[in-house]
């Protein structure tokens, strides 16, 4: 297994833990047999639990800890709305804040709380850089702001189990929510989110899988 390394988060308390239903159907086992070595993507902060988690797997993880650089440039496109940039301004500017990426193609995409860390303007945008490098059966895993009331926190997640997220950190911060209609807009039409689930915190777990046809 291949890591690239984010920041490591220190901890003292236990982190919370989060029970999730779509988590299995992601990490169907025969599903994931079928598919040999996985190149998974999480974008986390790399953390001892997660890399446990993965290292049952064969293949290859890479790690891209960009919530705080997506913020900064969320805030940042926030202040531009007046003369937007165009999706191929705003996908050249992500290439450069994502490039960890690197050139593999991911079967298996943690994305966490990564949506509620862009600003609308600049969900197609993902979306068009994102499907670069997604496999054909690609699934991803991730939260969004459902409700505007939610409280919006910065959380620093990870695995603990085949159905269990542990919430490595949280703190205040401007995040952006979206509801799904919004969010399958902007994913166009090789993407979609297959199934949601409404937690009693506000915010929607989603499953996300790739539409585009196998070769």
């Amino acid at each position: 297994m291949v890591g690239l390394p984010g920041k490591k988060s220190d901890r003292s308390d236990p982190p919370a833990a989060i029970t999730s239903r779509l988590l299995p159907v992601m990490l169907d086992e025969k599903r994931l047999a079928s598919l040999g070595t996985l190149n998974i993507l999480d974008f986390g902060r790399a953390n001892s639990g997660s890399l446990e988690f993965f290292n049952q797997f064969s293949c290859r993880l890479c790690v891209l800890d960009a919530a705080d650089s997506l913020l900064e440039w969320s805030a940042g496109l926030e202040a531009r709305m007046e003369d937007p940039p165009s999706n191929q301004q705003m996908q050249l500017e992500l290439s450069g804040l994502l490039s960890s990426m690197g050139a593999h193609r991911y079967d298996l995409v943690f994305f966490w709380d990564t949506l509620n860390h862009l600003h609308e303007h600049a969900l197609s945008a993902f979306s068009g850089l994102l499907r670069r490098y997604l496999t054909a059966d690609c699934r991803g895993h991730g939260f969004m702001l459902h409700k505007r009331g939610t409280e919006q926190m910065l959380r620093h997640m990870g695995m603990a189990g085949d159905n269990l997220i542990a919430v490595q950190s949280q703190s205040a911060a401007t995040l952006y929510p979206h509801n799904r209609k919004v969010v399958n807009d902007a994913l166009g039409s090789e993407l979609r989110i297959d199934q949601g689930v409404l937690h009693g915190d506000g915010r929607l777990e989603y499953l996300l899988v790739s539409n585009t046809p196998k070769r």
